[in-house]
C-alpha cells in the first residue's frame, strides 16, 4: 500500500512537471509568431460571429503557426482586405485579395464578421459593403496554417453536395461541399484541401507547420480557396474554367492588365489581355482531359484528372528533405508571367524557381502592350512606343493604347490623288503583326508596297517583308522592335508629303548659321587667348615660378587646385591636429578655401626618402587625378613648394575600416554595414582595374586603406604604391619593385625573380589584399596577430572553420545571418588562393556580393600564409 502511494505520488509529480514544460513550449511558440511586420494581431483558432478588424491598429486574424494573417493590408492611397504571408520580421506578401475590383478603402473602416457574410463599413455611420454573402448562417471562422480563410456553419441541413456561395455583386461561384472539419486531422497532422473538398492529413506538424483542433460538429461554408484573385498557395487548386487576373504592380493590387486561364478538356493554360479576346500566349500542351491544376505543399505544379491521371507543368524539382520548411505560392505577376515562388521559413527568404511561359525577351509577351504600339527592350526592360503620328492614350492607365495625334480623312470620294492627301512613314524591324494581314501582295520594292497602301482607303498600314506586302487595318496589336527582322512598316498619315526641296533649304540656312557662328567664336577665341598671352608677359612676370607650378597640372592634366605651402600652414594652423600617420607621410586636418566656401580636408604631407616621397607624389597626382569614382578617394589639390610635397584630400569623418572592425564588440558595425563597406571597396577596386582612363594596380590594399565617410560609404585611398598598367599590360604580369604592407602582401610580390629585388606583380596581387581584408572584416581580427598567437595563418584558420562548418566560431558574437556569413567566407577564400590565376577577377567579386552570379566553392588545396 506505501509503495502504490509513493507511485501515485510520483506520477502526479511528473504530470506537474510535464504540463509546465508544454506550458512554457507553447509561450514561447506564442511569442515567435509575432512580428513587427503586423503587430497588435490575435491569434484566433477560432474567430466567432461579430469579430471585426480594423485598418487603425493594424489588427488581423492570424493562422496558429503565425505565417498567415487575414485583415486589412495597407497600400499608397487606402487598404484593401486579404491574407498575407508573413515571410520575415519585415517581409509579408498578399496571397489573396477580397474583391480587387473595387476602391481601396479609407483608414476608417473596420470589417465585420456576420452570420450573413463579410462586410466592411468605409467609415464610421457609413452604409456597409458586402464583400461575401455566405449560403447559410456562420458560426465561426478559422485562418488556417495552409492560407485558406475557412467560414464554418452548423447547420448542415442548407449545405448542398455543391452549395453556393453569393458574391456582394450577385456573381455566385460554386463552392465545394460542405464537409465536417477535422475528421480526418490528428493533432500530429496538418490539415488540407483536396480536390473535392474535404480535408486529408498531408503531413507532420513542425515548428513551422501546426494543426487546428478538430471542430466536427461544423461544416464548411465558404473558403476564401474557391475566389483566388492573382495566386495559388500549397495545397490549393484551381478548377477548370476558372481565372487567376493579375494585379496591377508589385505595390498595387487592384485588378492588373491579364488574365491567365484554365479551359476545360485540355492541359493548356491560356493567358489574355483583360480586355481582349485575344489570347496572349498559349503553353500550347495537349492531350488529356484535364479538370484541375494544383499546388501541392511541396511545391510540385501538376494538372490532375477525374480520372486520375497526372501532369506536370513545371521544370521545378522540390526537395523533398526541406519541403517541410517552406511555403509555395505559384502567383500570376503584373508582367503576365506565372512564376512560382519558393518562401523558406527558417532562413525567412524568398526564390522564384519557375516561370511559365519561361521566355527571356520580355517583349515576346503578345500584350505587354497596347494597342497601336509596339515593344522595345531598352537596357533589358520592356518599353511601349506609340507607332508614328500617334500618341499615348492616356498616361494614368495601366496599357499603353495610342491613338492619332491627327485624325485622318475619309478616302472615299477624293476629288484629287491620294498623295495630295495622305503620306507615309516609316517604321524598320518591327515582327509580331504578320497575323493581322488582311490582304498579302507579291510585290518587288518596298515603294510598290507603300504605294499600294497609299491608294487603297482600306488601308492604313503596311508591313513589307522578302518581297511581299501585308495590308494592315487599325487597330495595331503585338508589335515588337527586332533588329533581325528586315521589315519595313508604312504608317499612313493625314497631310501631304512635304516637299523635299523645302528642307534642303532650311538645312543650306542652317549650315551657313553654324559656319558664321563658329567663325564669330573663333575670332573671339584668338582675342582672348592673345589677351591672355599679352597679360602673362607684361603682367605675371615676377610670378613665374608659380605659374610654372600651375603649368605643370595643366600639362599633367590634373584637375585638382594647387595650394601654396603657407595656405596649407594656415589652414592647417600649423599642422597640429594629426589625423593619422602611414609609412610615407602624416595626415593633418585643415580648413582651406575651395569655391565660394571654406571646406575641411585631409592633408597629408609626405616625408621620409626624397626619392620615394617624389615617386609617391608624381604617382597620386598622375593617378587620382585621372580616376573619378563614387568609392574612390577625391583628389582636392597639391602642393610641391621647394622640397615640401602635400596632397589634399576630401576629409573622410569616420576614419578607416581599421577603426571599426577591430573594436570591441559592441562598437563594430552591423553586419549588413560591413557588407556594404566590403561591396564599395570592391566597386573601386573593380574600377581602378577595370574602368579608370589608364588601368591601376593599388598594391597596398588594406582596413586603413579603406576610408569611410560621414554616411558610411567606403572609399579606397592611398595610391602612393599603385602600379600603372598601359594597354599593352592590360591583365598582364608586370616586373615591379615589391611593395605593399605585411600580412596584405600577396604570395607572388614576396619571391624573388632571377635573383633580383623585382617580382612578378598582376592586378591579383589587389584581388588576394582584398581577400584578407575580406576575411579580417569577418573575424574582426588581423592576419598578423593571428599568426603570432596561433603559429596558424587566418586563411588557414578561416579554412578549417569552414571545412568543418563551425563558421559561427568566427564572428566572436556577432549577429550574422548563415548564408550570408558563408557566401562571404567563399568570396574571401576565394581571394586568398595561392595560384594568382585561381583568384577571381574583381569585377566576379562584386557580382557575387551583389548577387548577380553564384558563389564556386572554394577548393581544398591550401591557401597562401
Amino acid at each position: 500500500m506505501l509503495l502504490a502511494n509513493r507511485l501515485l505520488l510520483l506520477f502526479f509529480f511528473c504530470a506537474f512537471w510535464m504540463k509546465a514544460i508544454v506550458d512554457e513550449v507553447q509561450a514561447q511558440a506564442s511569442k515567435n509568431i509575432t512580428y513587427s511586420a503586423l503587430t497588435n494581431n490575435t491569434v484566433a483558432p477560432n474567430i466567432n460571429v461579430g469579430s471585426s478588424v480594423t485598418t487603425n491598429d493594424n489588427t488581423s486574424w492570424i493562422s496558429s503557426s503565425g505565417h498567415f494573417a487575414f485583415g486589412f493590408y495597407g497600400e499608397s492611397d487606402g487598404f484593401f482586405v486579404g491574407i498575407q504571408l508573413i515571410v520575415s520580421p519585415t517581409e509579408t506578401v498578399v496571397v489573396w485579395t477580397a474583391r480587387p475590383d473595387l476602391k481601396r478603402f479609407s483608414k476608417d473602416a473596420f470589417l465585420n464578421f456576420t452570420e450573413e457574410g463579410l462586410l466592411v463599413t468605409p467609415e464610421k455611420e457609413a452604409v456597409a459593403i458586402p464583400l461575401f454573402k455566405f449560403s447559410s448562417n456562420a458560426t465561426s471562422a478559422n485562418m488556417l496554417d495552409n492560407g485558406n480563410f475557412v467560414v464554418f456553419g452548423s447547420d448542415i441541413s442548407n449545405i448542398s453536395s455543391t452549395s453556393e456561395v453569393v458574391l456582394a455583386t450577385g456573381v455566385t461561384a460554386a463552392a465545394k461541399p460542405g464537409v465536417a472539419y477535422g475528421s480526418s486531422c490528428s493533432s500530429s497532422s496538418r490539415c488540407s484541401s483536396t480536390v473535392g473538398g474535404t480535408y486529408k492529413s498531408i503531413r507532420s506538424c513542425s515548428a513551422y507547420t501546426r494543426c487546428r483542433a478538430s471542430t466536427s460538429s461544423d461544416s464548411i461554408i465558404w473558403r476564401s480557396f474557391d475566389f483566388p484573385s492573382d495566386t495559388i498557395l500549397g495545397d490549393q487548386y484551381l478548377p477548370c474554367g476558372s481565372n487567376l487576373t493579375s494585379s496591377a504592380g508589385e505595390k498595387d493590387h487592384s485588378i492588373g492588365k491579364y488574365i491567365l486561364n484554365f479551359p476545360c478538356g485540355g492541359a493548356s493554360l491560356i493567358f489574355y489581355g483583360l480586355k481582349s479576346s485575344r489570347d496572349v500566349w498559349d503553353t500550347g500542351a495537349s492531350g488529356g482531359d484535364y479538370n484541375y491544376l494544383n499546388l501541392g505543399d511541396d511545391g510540385r505544379l501538376y494538372l490532375t484528372s477525374s480520372g486520375g491521371n497526372e501532369k506536370d507543368i513545371s521544370d521545378y524539382k522540390p526537395n523533398k528533405d526541406t519541403s517541410h520548411v517552406m511555403i509555395y505560392r505559384a502567383t500570376l505577376d503584373s508582367d503576365n508571367i506565372f512564376r512560382l515562388y519558393a518562401h523558406n521559413l527558417p532562413d525567412k527568404s524568398t526564390k522564384m524557381v519557375n516561370e511559365i511561359p519561361n521566355i527571356r525577351d520580355s517583349c515576346q509577351n503578345k500584350g505587354i502592350c497596347g494597342v497601336n504600339s509596339y515593344c522595345m527592350l531598352v537596357y533589358g526592360n520592356a518599353e511601349c512606343k506609340c507607332v508614328p503620328g500617334f500618341e499615348i492614350m492616356s498616361r494614368d492607365s495601366q496599357v499603353t493604347d495610342c491613338r492619332r495625334i491627327k485624325t485622318v480623312p475619309s478616302c472615299v470620294n477624293l476629288t484629287s490623288s491620294a498623295a495630295a492627301v495622305f503620306h507615309m512613314e516609316e517604321l524598320n524591324n518591327i515582327a509580331g503583326m504578320e497575323n493581322l494581314a488582311y490582304g498579302e501582295l507579291s510585290l518587288a520594292s518596298r515603294e510598290e508596297c507603300s504605294n499600294a497602301c497609299l491608294n487603297d482607303c482600306n488601308c492604313y498600314a503596311a508591313s513589307f517583308i522578302d518581297q511581299k506586302c501585308l495590308k494592315l487595318k487599325l487597330p495595331l496589336t503585338s508589335g515588337r522592335k527586332d533588329d533581325n527582322h528586315p521589315s519595313v512598316t508604312f504608317m499612313k498619315l493625314a497631310g501631304a508629303q512635304s516637299d523635299p526641296a523645302e528642307p534642303q533649304t532650311r538645312r543650306e540656312v542652317c549650315i551657313v548659321a553654324i559656319i558664321l557662328s563658329a567663325a564669330a567664336t573663333i575670332s573671339i577665341w584668338i582675342v582672348v587667348i592673345a589677351a591672355f598671352i599679352g597679360a602673362y608677359w607684361f603682367l605675371f612676370r615676377k610670378f613665374r615660378e608659380e605659374w610654372r607650378k600651375w603649368e605643370l597640372a595643366l600639362t599633367e592634366e590634373i584637375a585638382p587646385r594647387y595650394f601654396s605651402y603657407e595656405e596649407l600652414r594656415k589652414g592647417s594652423n600649423e599642422f597640429k591636429h594629426v589625423l593619422g600617420k602611414g609609412g610615407y607621410g602624416t595626415v593633418f586636418r585643415a580648413d582651406l578655401p575651395i569655391g565660394d566656401s571654406t571646406v575641411a580636408v585631409a592633408v597629408k604631407k609626405l616625408h621620409g626618402a626624397e626619392m620615394e616621397g617624389e615617386r609617391e607624389f608624381q604617382a597620386e597626382m598622375r593617378l587620382i587625378g585621372r580616376a573619378y569614382h563614387a568609392n574612390i578617394v577625391r583628389l582636392l589639390g597639391f602642393c610641391h613648394d621647394g622640397p615640401s610635397r602635400v596632397i589634399i584630400y576630401e576629409l573622410m569623418l569616420r576614419g578607416s575600416l581599421a577603426n571599426h572592425i577591430f573594436e570591441s564588440r559592441g562598437r563594430r558595425p552591423s553586419w549588413e554595414r560591413r557588407a556594404a563597406i566590403l561591396l564599395a571597396a570592391a566597386r573601386g577596386i573593380h574600377y581602378l582595374h577595370c574602368e579608370c582612363e589608364t588601368k591601376i594596380i593599388h598594391r597596398d590594399i588594406k582596413p586603413e586603406n579603406i576610408l569611410i565617410a560621414e554616411d558610411w560609404t567606403a572609399k579606397i585611398a592611398d595610391f602612393g604604391l599603385a602600379k600603372l598598367l598601359n594597354k599593352n599590360q592590360m591583365r598582364a604580369a608586370t616586373r615591379t619593385l615589391a611593395a605593399g604592407t605585411e600580412g596584405y602582401v600577396a604570395p607572388e610580390c614576396e619571391r624573388e625573380v632571377a635573383g633580383s629585388e623585382e617580382a612578378q606583380v598582376s592586378e591579383k596581387a589587389d584581388v588576394y589584399s582584398y581577400g584578407i581584408v575580406v576575411l579580417e572584416t569577418i573575424c574582426s581580427k588581423r592576419n598578423m596577430e593571428v599568426k603570432e598567437l596561433r603559429k596558424l595563418s587566418l586563411c588557414e584558420m578561416v579554412r578549417e572553420s569552414y571545412a568543418a562548418n563551425e563558421l559561427w566560431k568566427l564572428v566572436d558574437g556577432d549577429e550574422v545571418a548563415a548564408p550570408e556569413l558563408e557566401k562571404l567566407v567563399k568570396i574571401g577564400l576565394l581571394c586568398v588562393q595561392e595560384d594568382p590565376n585561381a583568384r577571381p577577377v574583381m569585377e566576379d567579386v562584386v557580382m557575387m556580393l551583389e548577387g548577380d552570379i553564384d558563389v564556386p566553392t572554394p577548393p581544398s588545396a591550401p591557401f597562401s600564409l
